[in-house]
């Protein structure tokens, strides 16, 4: 088994942790995180350093790759780019719930997870470092860009595309043939008819409130 750190250690991580104790595919060495105390136990796994200790903790550790345990898109990939730049050939590994149901011909980048009972349909794709939350799914030839994510209980139908590190909050649905825009929001419960641009925050069932945003603007759902 492949030797692993977590980054992250928050809420989403223990559902990483509990999804490799499943598959049994990697060995967890422990935690980086930039803002709780090295020593601190989370789910039974130490927090080694920060960010700053990631190159002496890949060679003491043996360290063959990393999972980006952070919800928040934007900081997902300001994590990315860290790591990035700290240990270039450092592997993000994805994960995949043993419950998860993707279709043959589904192309999964590298550090995406996929949670419990999340659904990827026929000749649909995720990007890297997308997150496809708990019962989510993905219809036929959809397509989610880098960095985005759908939350749990999203349905998105066939031929939709998710764009760059856009977020679908909790129970939408999105239907047929609708491109959503890059770094947008879509808020939770919505019902989205129609196409959304980039850098929006939208919501309503169906859509009526569409109001611009920031890309490392907070969200929730």
């Amino acid at each position: 088994m492949k030797n692993i750190l977590i980054y992250g250690a928050s809420g989403h991580a223990k559902m990483i942790i509990d999804i490799i104790h499943k598959v049994e595919n990697y060995s967890i060495k422990g935690f980086i995180d930039s803002y709780k105390p090295i020593n601190e136990i989370i789910s039974g796994y130490k927090i080694l350093g920060n960010l700053d200790q990631l190159s002496s903790l890949i060679q003491v550790l043996n360290i063959e790759g990393i999972v980006i345990a952070v919800g928040d898109n934007y900081d997902r990939e300001a994590a990315y780019h860290k790591i990035k730049n700290i240990e270039h050939r450092l592997e993000f590994v994805s994960i995949i719930h043993p419950s998860a149901i993707l279709a043959t011909d589904v192309i999964v980048e590298e550090g995406t997870v996929i949670m419990a009972n999340a659904i990827i349909n026929s000749s649909a794709k995720t990007g890297k470092l997308c997150i496809l939350n708990t019962a989510s799914s993905l219809g036929h030839d959809s397509a989610m860009a880098d960095f985005s994510s759908l939350a749990s209980g999203v349905t998105i139908a066939g031929n939709v595309q998710i764009g760059y590190g856009s977020a679908i909050c909790l129970g939408a649905s999105i239907i047929q043939n609708v491109v959503i825009g890059n770094n947008t929001v879509i808020g939770a419960a919505s019902l989205v008819l129609k196409s959304i641009g980039n850098l929006k925050q939208a919501f309503g069932s169906p859509i009526n409130i569409i109001k611009d945003r920031v890309a490392d603007s907070k969200y929730l759902g």
